[in-house]
């Protein structure tokens, strides 16, 4: 697990960063797809979660769900082309199991990747993520997290 500024990165994932998005290669070669701890900590309470339907096809960095918190709307980006093969429906119950468990059961969307093997080689691997989200936090101003660094966002 890689921790930056306290916000978690689980190393196993692969990440698109600037969106706050993870995605994981599953044993059945879907990928489930979620919002980063960071992502869901700057963006506050998620109030609504509209996510594509399943059978929807999907562009690599096109929207895949709409996400609304109580002062905003963002888009959670597809992190590779693909169809779309499940939704996480506890979620679109109860937004926000995003803030309670982003890497666990607050999962947004399974896809089928149209070519994997070509969009990870466009996302940053969890071995390697600490670099790009210093850069990251460093850009946006992003407070670090934890026990005595007060609230984030």
């Amino acid at each position: 697990m890689t921790i930056v500024r306290g916000y978690d990165f689980p190393d196993e994932l692969f990440y698109m960063v600037e969106h706050d998005i993870w995605a994981r290669l599953d044993a059945d070669g879907a990928l489930t797809v979620g919002l980063t701890a960071l992502g869901c900590r700057v963006s506050g309470e998620f109030i609504e979660f509209m996510p594509k339907p399943v059978g929807t096809k999907v562009e690599r960095d096109r929207a895949l769900a709409v996400l609304e918190m109580s002062k905003t709307i963002r888009s959670a980006r597809a992190p590779a082309g693909g169809t779309v093969i499940a939704v996480n429906e506890d979620v679109r119950r109860r937004p926000q199991q995003l803030n309670n468990d982003p890497y666990g059961a607050g999962w947004l969307v399974r896809l089928e990747a149209d070519d994997w093997t070509r969009d990870a080689a466009l996302l940053t691997p969890g071995n390697a993520v600490a670099a790009a989200v210093e850069r990251y936090m460093d850009l946006y101003l992003v407070p670090t997290f934890g026990a005595d660094a007060g609230p984030a966002a």
